[in-house]
């Protein structure tokens, strides 16, 4: 018995208690030493566990009937303790019956009506077995005098064992969930390559990355209902360890994700929606560029859907709004008013760097930022060529209390500006600005090379860009 306490079992009981006369499934059980009087069906979904359904039980009998199940593997869970055990649920076998004794379920449970239940548990046997073998010639190995050479050649035998009973499995029944459970655990076998270290580890980590998915059909839909290892850990490996941690990366590989899933519509539509929430939530600097990747090529092309309206319009918009100032791109120019009246343009300052930062002088965080921006501009910008343009986006009579601001904090000595001519420098709209303070890093020529730092990370990225002199 797998002895795995469900680590979130959320109680969605969608199905009725009171059934058609002809469900389309019907799952009856016969658990011998079980004496709860209640037990209930659930089923994996990415990397949740849900329960769907529950049933009296009279004697250790019970039955789980419903009008519709997707396909996958299914979780009869037995309260208290909330253990369980495994089922696959196929919409060519929606009527199966199961016996066994919970003392021992997995050696002792049988199956009617459904092959892929009969060949899951005989490979479950198996390996158990096999398991056993391995345990043993492993403390065989730590005897004194032990044969070593002896053990390696049994243990890869076995190995070689397993690896022939499962094709057998899979061969013998292809469209089973079985064979796809045990095809995704496939491992990928890198060939030999030639060159120095890093040579060979560059061409055994692209091969790897190149076939990482050989085993896996992204389009099975079946695999979103199964352990989260087989499907949901293996994509955010993918994404998280053989992906560079880069926008361009990132989005190459969500498209060749997506483009693989596009067969399947489940798993395509929960990990679009994955990928797009998880990058609308970074806090990682410039990983906006995902999220806007994804709303315009996805969301805006017409391929969700199943999204209501106004929030496809929502998203595509933040993406539109986000879109011109992703870094990489050049910066808006924008014509603010100096404390004269004075007109400045953006670029009209010349400087190696720029760093240009907006803020209002009833932000909180600005009260303490702003100051800490001056300190970081006092010891480093000469010698490193960094001008500051420092603007308060407050208009109309919100506009005068800036400067008061700038005054009582000791702002001055870089170029102060503000827009005072009622909101005609569209700032807001140009610099994507939603909150204060939002800070900016732009080159010479005014292209964004960074963004959203906090006046504390400024000398170390300027370190990291402005390598030192030999």
């Amino acid at each position: 018995m797998n002895t795995k306490i469900l680590t979130a079992i959320l109680l969605v009981f969608c199905f009725s208690m009171s059934y058609a006369q002809s469900p389309i499934f019907e799952i009856k059980g016969k658990l011998y030493n079980y004496m709860e009087d209640t037990i209930y069906l659930g089923y994996y979904y990415a990397d949740k566990q849900y329960l769907i359904d529950t049933a009296s039980v009279s004697q250790g009998g019970f039955v789980f009937r419903a009008d519709s199940l997707k396909e996958g593997v299914y979780l009869v869970v037995m309260p208290p303790e909330n253990k369980y055990f495994q089922v696959m649920v196929n919409d060519d076998e929606p009527y199966f019956s199961f016996s066994g004794d919970i003392l021992n379920i997995e050696e002792t449970i049988h199956f009617e009506g459904s092959p892929d239940n009969e060949i899951f548990y005989e490979n479950l046997r198996f390996i158990g077995k096999k398991r056993k073998d391995v345990e043993a010639l492993n403390s065989k190995k730590e005897l004194p005098n032990a044969d070593t050479t002896a053990v390696k050649e049994d243990l890869a035998n076995i190995n070689e064992e397993v690896k022939r009973f499962q094709k057998g499995l899979v061969d013998s029944h292809p469209a089973s969930i079985t064979a796809a459970l045990i095809k995704s655990g496939t491992s990928v076998d890198l060939p030999g390559f030639e060159g120095t270290p890093e040579e060979i580890r560059l061409q055994q980590y692209l091969y790897f990355k190149k076939h990482y998915f050989d085993h896996v059909d992204l389009t099975d839909d079946r695999l979103i209902r199964a352990p989260q290892h087989v499907m949901y850990d293996r994509i955010n490996y993918y994404m998280e360890k053989l992906t560079p941690q880069h926008p361009d990366s990132l989005i190459q590989s969500i498209d060749y994700l997506l483009n693989r899933m596009e067969g399947g519509k489940e798993n395509y539509r929960f990990f679009l929606i994955k990928f797009l929430n998880d990058f609308a939530q970074s806090k990682i600097v410039g990983m906006d560029a995902v999220y806007v990747h994804l709303a315009l090529n996805y969301y805006a092309m017409g391929k969700t859907p199943w999204i209501e309206e106004s929030q496809l319009q929502k998203i595509v918009q933040n993406a539109k709004d986000a879109e011109p100032t992703l870094i990489g791109k050049y910066a808006p120019n924008i014509k603010l008013q100096l404390r004269d009246s004075s007109d400045i343009n953006l670029y009209d300052i010349k400087s190696e760097y720029t760093i240009v930062v907006f803020w209002a002088h009833d932000c909180g965080h600005c009260k303490e930022s702003m100051p800490q921006l001056k300190e970081f501009y006092n010891q480093h910008a000469a010698e490193k060529g960094i001008q500051v343009f420092s603007v308060c986006t407050k208009v109309l009579k919100d506009e005068p209390p800036c400067w008061d601001f700038i005054d009582e904090r000791n702002l001055n000595g870089w170029i102060n500006a503000s827009d005072q001519n009622g909101g005609r420098s569209y700032m807001h709209s140009l610099f994507n600005i939603k909150k204060t303070p939002k800070l900016f890093v732009l080159d010479k020529d005014k292209k964004i090379l960074s963004k959203d730092l906090g006046p504390e990370q400024l000398e170390e990225y300027f370190d990291h860009l402005i390598k030192p002199q030999n």
